[in-house]
């Protein structure tokens, strides 16, 4: 989002919850504790491979809450059918639209299960906009809770935005997240990390904006260049299938970017190159070093492992597919 014509605005959801407490707590005239934090949303799978890294991203993101800030998050899957993810990068003839499932239900249950647990909360804060939940939140007001909202001005719905609050879905004057921006903002401040990186050259403390989710390995850009051109590498060699592993690979129950298989780890190279390719029932997929889940070092990855992973490029035209967020294969 924008913030007062300063370019790109980064909301800190670190932040987040303890502002909106303290919003809180000034109308209410003493403190509110942060219990616990919810989100609900979504993410897309079986899309265009050409949006991978985009919806990587979101997927990325929904892990650092949960690891880094310990929110409860609850994702739903939207199926794209193949489909680029934003509408403007589709076929302008294609009516086909997303279908959201879930996502909405699962906030409203939520509210009003944690409403009839005795403590559980007292204060609900709802970070929305959308008209429909007056329903619910008004279900919980009767059962005795208090609740307040969060929103942005555009994006708010009028009778949730009622400074008269005549529909009484609300006990507090609406907080509006506009107002809180420098609060809020995410600021990326330069700081010196160890790259990582196998093959990496020189001094490991390098200077950096980023900022590793707990967990995360940190690569510097000289050895992600490095793994690019490694990954370019590996990805132009014809898929071989002529070795089969002994253990048993599950099905493809389903098709499509973004899906999840189990497989079994058929080639990891020990020298300077960094990836390795898995045998699924539909062929063999490429991985890299940077593939793996933040659970699972590549030192610790060895043939013949089982694992499973989410589908970022199938394999087809005699070619390998790619992998991603490889990980060990759940009992």
């Amino acid at each position: 989002m924008g913030g007062d014509g300063q370019g790109e605005y980064h909301l800190d959801f670190g932040k987040l919850p303890n502002v909106l407490a303290s919003e809180v707590s000034r109308h209410l005239g003493s403190d509110v504790d942060v219990v616990r934090t919810n989100l609900f949303g979504s993410y897309a799978e079986n899309y265009d491979p050409r949006d991978n890294e985009m919806v990587q991203r979101r997927r990325d993101f929904f892990s650092m809450l949960k690891e880094e800030y310990y929110y409860a998050v609850e994702i739903y899957p939207v199926n794209f059918m193949g489909r680029r993810v934003k509408r403007q990068d589709r076929d302008q003839q294609d009516a086909f639209e997303p279908k959201e499932k879930c996502v909405d239900i699962a906030l409203a249950t939520s509210m009003m299960d944690y409403a009839t647990v005795r403590d559980s909360y007292d204060v609900a804060i709802a970070v929305l906009g959308d008209q429909d939940f007056s329903t619910v939140l008004r279900a919980v007001t009767r059962l005795g809770k208090r609740v307040a909202i969060a929103s942005i001005r555009d994006s708010c719905s009028a009778e949730l935005a009622d400074p008269r609050n005549e529909p009484r879905i609300r006990d507090f004057d609406i907080i509006w997240l506009d107002d809180l921006l420098e609060k809020l903002e995410l600021k990326y401040e330069r700081h010196q990390l160890q790259c990582e990186g196998p093959a990496h050259k020189g001094n490991r403390l390098v200077w950096t904006t980023f900022h590793p989710r707990k967990g995360q390995r940190f690569y510097c850009d000289a050895c992600r260049e490095e793994f690019n051109r490694q990954r370019a590498e590996a990805q132009a060699q014809p898929a071989d299938s002529s070795a089969s592993p002994a253990a048993q690979i599950r099905p493809v129950g389903t098709t499509g970017v973004g899906v999840a298989l189990s497989g079994v780890v058929k080639k990891k190279f020990t020298d300077q190159r960094q990836y390795g390719f898995i045998q699924a029932a539909d062929g063999d997929y490429f991985f890299h070093l940077d593939d793996l889940d933040v659970g699972l070092r590549y030192e610790d990855v060895s043939e013949g492992m089982e694992v499973d992973f989410d589908v970022a490029k199938r394999p087809a035209s005699g070619r390998n597919g790619n992998a991603q967020n490889v990980r060990r294969r759940a009992p």
